[in-house]
């Protein structure tokens, strides 16, 4: 028996609940008209899940999460294309990723993928009974709906409040603070790792193939620390930029104001609060001229302080302490994304290329990575 229908006129807790309680066994399909969903049952579990978004296929999903590096990925794509084997087998066999961590993050993608559909406004929905794809192309699950549901309903709410001080990917996060590492979870250091006071929300989940709720609700953590604010790109001829809502008014705050603070910071060498004040600036008032000629007098001057430090494009970093000591300091998302590209053989100039910070943020890192005595530069040979 198929079942057609549209979630305005039957919820998805609803509908959950009902092929749960009769013990169906089957394909679920859900579709919005951009992105279709399938979940799949057995004897009223749900047993397994799929979708076309892309974000949401599991080497996306390892990637944003930060269990495997996109080269990895790369690697095991191109494994997969010779010996048709599972992605996520792949990846545990050439050591990327830990059985268990696959296993966890397997069941953590099929709810994701469920969680997500509870934020749809409506969709049209058929069940096709008994019919599921060949057990070879599933990776068997076991979730309960009643956890499901329950779940989905409270990541309703969140969004709801998400959406409170983060109204849209449009929003530009800006770093006003140092991250609080407190509120870290999973993935969060390579959301961090990509601001940059100029990319959007979107272009956030965009580089990082990441779904905007994942990326949301990391961006939350740090704004309502206090670490981060949320401005609107604003068009030109604009008279002042929008804040994002539930944002703090910086009553009297201007991007003037930010560069002369820079000044004396750069002055007194606190580099990295120079930089945040110009990037700040910028995002602020990206169309003011006077503030982007003071911004970049004051980048340049950054430049000549790094290279006169001896973080020449040309010199190679190499680590002045053991990994397994570094593991276990307390660094800053940035830093340990940084620690883990040095290899010993490329110069700074390539790293920068590798890595999602823009070139002189990267300066500045690695700057501050060598003035605590973690890593040390070298000519080339």
């Amino acid at each position: 028996m198929s079942i057609t229908g549209n979630l305005k006129t039957m919820e998805l807790a609803e509908l959950l609940q009902w092929l749960s309680m009769s013990k169906k066994t089957g394909t679920l399909v859900v579709d919005n008209g951009s992105v279709q969903k399938q979940i799949f049952f057995g004897e009223g579990r749900v047993i397994s899940s799929a979708s076309s978004d892309p974000s949401e296929h599991l080497g996306a999903f390892l990637v944003s999460h930060g269990f495997v590096t996109e080269n990895e990925l790369a690697q095991a794509i191109k494994m997969q294309e010779s010996n048709k084997m599972l992605l996520g087998k792949i990846l545990t066999t050439v050591g990327a990723i830990s059985d268990e961590d696959l296993h966890r993050m397997l069941r953590l993608k099929a709810e994701e993928g469920i969680y997500d559909v509870f934020t749809w406004p409506e969709g049209d929905f058929r069940f096709l009974d008994k019919k599921l794809p060949e057990t070879h192309h599933m990776v068997p699950l076991s979730l309960d709906v009643a956890g499901i549901v329950l779940e989905g309903m409270q990541r309703l709410d969140e969004w709801k409040r998400i959406r409170e001080e983060i109204p849209d990917a449009r929003c530009v996060p800006v770093v006003v603070a140092e991250f609080d590492e407190s509120v870290l979870t999973e993935g969060a250091p390579q959301v961090l790792a990509l601001i940059d006071d100029d990319r959007t929300v979107e272009d956030i989940c965009r580089k990082l193939f990441a779904n905007e709720f994942h990326v949301c609700r990391i961006l939350l953590r740090q704004k309502l620390s206090g670490r981060i604010k949320l401005v609107r790109p604003r068009s030109k001829g604009a008279a002042a930029p929008a804040p994002a809502s539930g944002a703090t008014p910086n009553v009297g705050l201007t991007g003037e104001a930010l560069v002369e603070a820079a000044r004396q910071l750069l002055t007194r060498q606190e580099l990295d609060a120079a930089l945040r004040h110009v990037r700040a600036a910028r995002a602020l008032e990206p169309d003011n001229q006077k503030v982007a000629a003071a911004a970049q007098k004051i980048d340049d001057r950054l430049r000549q302080e790094f290279e006169s430090s001896g973080l020449r494009l040309d010199s190679i970093p190499v680590l002045a302490r053991p990994m397994e000591e570094l593991a276990k300091m307390s660094l800053t998302p940035q830093e340990g994304f940084a620690l883990t590209r040095i290899d010993g053989s490329s110069d700074l100039a390539a790293l920068i290329k590798l890595g999602p910070l823009p070139a002189l943020d990267t300066q500045l890192l690695f700057w501050r990575l060598s003035k605590n005595g973690l890593i040390k530069f070298t000519s080339k040979r």
